[in-house]
């Protein structure tokens, strides 16, 4: 090992070399194989989280639904399967006034056993207490570590402290442990979900629920015995729940999202590429480094060692190299895992992914130092090892040719690396092409100088809807005074970010459907000047307008997918669609409602960019009143310029009126393809070093071969070959491996990059303008890399060619 050291140091320009392509090969691989270990290997960071399940209803030919107040309160009652079962209401985030501008914060309403559910409890004060999500004790109130924190600057006396959310009292009983899935939650604190008496209710799917499954009870136990229940509640309120059944799925299964799993595995091929190209790079180097020691070697045989002794001390200098490579690779992967969970979008990645530098990351580290050490250096050490003595210590041994099967494992070296390479720069090509094509697609808006915000209202402030629909106009009228504002809209959900609810539906007229069969569409609920604000295309009919009030006619305006599917052939207007009403500020549901179809609209984009197109209704605040209010203002100068006047619009009606997520348009159209956006980043990073390694290697053996043959280009010279022939000679044998490279890499790549269809947006997996530019990128930098050892070669000497030592 000594000796070793002493070598690479002696050799300073290959160790540098050496060390910066494995430190970066190792580092890419350490930290992309962290966020693969983190989301998709580590057990959940839970008490026995195969025994957490996750309970939701199954509705007639669809997989999975919310769950209706008492058939959750059904659940709970009969069966016999969970240790623990809570429901969730996602709807509970509130703002918290009394200390400063007033602040939404991200919250849920759950059941008391919520905790108990995944065996996490405060590490200050308590959890809920089994009662306390009855009504009348329910003003309690549980915080995030985070919160605490950055809200309450990690005051020990928190517990017991009167918050003001929403208008009322809440008392802190605990706060959550730091680093933990709880922390890393978009919500920051837990109030419990106490029932109402207008909660219950079995047609409106509101709720998610979590259990615990009793010791002993296998999955398929639990779902035999929740089958059953939810046949006897079907059997009972055929109305409301006909054909719908109950799932039950392991928390483990459902954590990690189908794309996000998929997007991981590509970039951890891509990375797992990256250490291939890089180690057939440093084999090369080797190897050509081998053919300068045949001498050294041949010294060593001839005093007694042995092919071993040989083959032991070539691959400790490797070994070496790998450790130190590895070692710097993993500070490198470190620092690369900090960046891009920096970068990631917020929420990206679950809240129970760990992405840390454990024990497994750094036996995954050791391992891929050990076995690159192996994989870049066992051929040249056995090659050099099985050197003839003899020939050469002969004079002129160091200027013999290479062997042949020397030079076959160069050249599949090199062809290996363009194939590699090829396949990684067509999978980011169509990750590239695919990402434009999502900023190019129709949004069915106009987003230029739209800024919006969430306005959250808690009902309690406006028991009648009269009084919230005053407070609506009352905002309107103070944004439209404000300087630079051209239009105002209001809505329940903001454009991007969804629907809102989802209604069963008949168009009346045709043949009857129970409520619990019925398809389902879309329910928005704007104001008027929604279209407008937003530049929506009117494609029949009218929009809203003043006299579209709660004692008119319930009208609607439907989108033109809505149209196509279910007005096929005939004219939508005048139709009449039965829903039944949604009521002001509690989850049931009212008498069904005849909503008069008086306009269609161009397809709205409500959620991300590749998502298809959605079936949709609006309906008037007016007609249909909700305390979900979102502002919508397009303005006649920059948003950045528009923000404290719509502070000071709102807070002239309202003080104590928060106001979150104040975002342009563009804004939010930007995050919906955040995560496209750092995926293809990565994957082009990756294919960009791939090429640069590639050529590196291209004229690493071009080079090479160059000098090994200065004597044979010095005698063509002699003999009069043409310094065009001599650098079309070199040229000819580079990009003879390059093609070779090209033609396998095409043929892989056409197989692989059909794995990316599930990622790719208006893009065929196998795009032949992506391929074309492909081969004609690695054929102009493999071109390069041939030319300029060729140039050399042609400016050769002969004199000093021939000139022997």
């Amino acid at each position: 090992m000594r000796y070793a050291i002493r070598t690479l140091l002696r050799a300073p320009g290959f160790t540098i070399i050496a060390l910066l392509t494995l430190a970066l090969c190792i580092g890419a691989n350490t930290a992309i194989f962290s966020f693969v270990n983190g989301v998709l290997l580590k057990p959940l960071p839970y008490r026995d989280p195969h025994s957490i399940v996750r309970v939701l209803e199954k509705p007639p030919g669809g997989l999975r639904n919310g769950i209706s107040t008492l058939n959750f309160l059904d659940w709970k009652n009969q069966n016999t399967v969970f240790e623990h079962l809570a429901a969730i209401n996602y709807g509970g985030s509130v703002t918290l006034t009394g200390s400063g501008r007033p602040e939404l914060i991200p919250g849920v309403r759950v059941s008391a056993p919520y905790f108990d559910i995944f065996g996490v409890q405060p590490v200050l004060g308590r959890a809920f207490a089994a009662d306390e999500d009855q009504l009348g004790k329910s003003q309690v109130v549980v915080l995030s570590h985070r919160l605490w924190e950055n809200r309450f600057g990690a005051d020990p006396s928190i517990v017991g402290r009167t918050l003001n959310l929403n208008g009322k009292p809440y008392t802190v009983i605990g706060v959550m442990p730091a680093h933990t899935a709880f922390d890393r939650m978009w919500e920051q604190l837990w109030t419990p979900l106490a029932f109402g008496p207008g909660d219950m209710t079995r047609d409106y799917h509101w709720l998610i629920s979590y259990a615990r499954l009793k010791p002993g009870v296998t999955l398929e136990k639990a779902q035999a015995e929740m089958d059953a229940i939810g046949a006897r509640i079907a059997q009972a309120y055929p109305e409301s729940n006909k054909g719908w059944g109950v799932t039950i799925d392991r928390l483990e299964d459902q954590i990690v999202g189908d794309q996000l799993r998929r997007s991981l595995l590509v970039l951890l091929a891509a990375v797992g590429a990256i250490l291939l190209i890089g180690c057939a790079n440093l084999a090369n180097l080797t190897l050509a480094r081998g053919a300068g020691r045949e001498r050294e070697i041949a010294v060593r045989a001839s005093l007694g060692a042995g092919a071993w002794r040989l083959i032991r001390q070539l691959l400790a200098e490797n070994l070496l190299l790998a450790g130190a490579g590895g070692a710097i690779g993993l500070a490198l992967g470190y620092g690369m895992i900090r960046g891009l969970i920096r970068l990631a979008p917020p929420f990206s990645l679950p809240a129970e992914a760990d992405v840390s530098i454990d024990m497994h990351i750094l036996l995954f580290t050791l391992g891929i130092s050990l076995v690159t050490a192996l994989f870049f250096g066992l051929a040249p050490a056995i090659h050099a090892a099985g050197v003839d003595p003899a020939n050469a210590l002969k004079e002129g041994g160091r200027s013999a040719s290479p062997g042949s099967g020397r030079a076959r494992l160069r050249n599949a070296l090199i062809v290996s690396e363009v194939a590699l390479a090829f396949v990684l720069l067509a999978g980011a090509g169509l990750l590239v092409g695919s990402f434009f094509h999502m900023l190019e697609a129709d949004t069915g808006f106009t987003s230029t100088n739209v800024t919006t915000a969430s306005l959250p209202v808690a009902v309690e402030r406006f028991p009648q809807a009269g009084q919230f629909l005053q407070y609506i106009r009352m905002l309107d009228e103070s944004l439209r005074a404000a300087p630079g504002v051209r239009d105002v809209a209001f809505s329940a959900v903001l454009p991007m970010e969804g629907w809102g609810d989802g209604m069963p539906f008949l168009i009346a007229g045709r043949p009857f459907v129970d409520r619990a069969n019925r398809p389902a569409c879309f329910f928005k609920r704007v104001t008027a000047s929604y279209f407008r604000t937003l530049d929506i295309r009117l494609l029949r009919g009218r929009t809203f307008n003043d006299h579209d009030t709660g004692g008119g006619q319930p009208v609607t305006v439907i989108n033109q997918e809505m149209a196509r599917r279910y007005f096929k052939g005939e004219d939508p207007i005048g139709k009449r669609i039965l829903v039944q009403q949604i009521l002001y500020g509690k989850p049931g549901l009212g008498d069904e409602v005849p909503w008069e179809v008086i306009g269609v609209v161009g397809d709205e984009q409500t959620g991300s960019l590749v998502d298809r197109k959605s079936v949709g209704m609006y309906v008037t605040f007016d007609q249909s009143p909700t305390n979900d209010l979102n502002m919508v203002l397009r303005g006649s100068i920059e948003p950045q310029a528009l923000t404290s006047a719509i502070y000071s619009a709102v807070h002239s009606v309202d003080k104590d009126q928060a106001i979150a997520d104040l975002r342009t348009l563009d804004q939010i159209k930007s995050g919906t393809v955040s995560s496209d956006r750092m995926q293809t980043m990565l994957l082009a990073i990756f294919a960009g070093l791939a090429l640069l390694l590639a050529a590196i290697g291209i004229y690493g053996v071009i080079s090479y071969s160059v000098t090994q043959r200065t004597h044979e280009l010095g005698i063509r010279a002699a003999l009069g070959a043409s310094r065009g022939s001599l650098l079309s000679m070199v040229i000819r044998r580079g990009m003879g491996l390059t093609l070779i490279g090209l033609a396998i890499g095409t043929a892989g790549a056409l197989e692989l990059t059909r794995l990316l269809s599930s990622l790719l947006f208006g893009v065929s997996p196998r795009d032949p303008a992506t391929l074309i530019a492909v081969v004609a990128i690695l054929s102009a930098v493999a071109l390069l890399a041939c030319y300029i050892p060729a140039r050399r070669a042609a400016a050769i000497d002969p004199m000093v060619a021939l000139r022997y030592e």
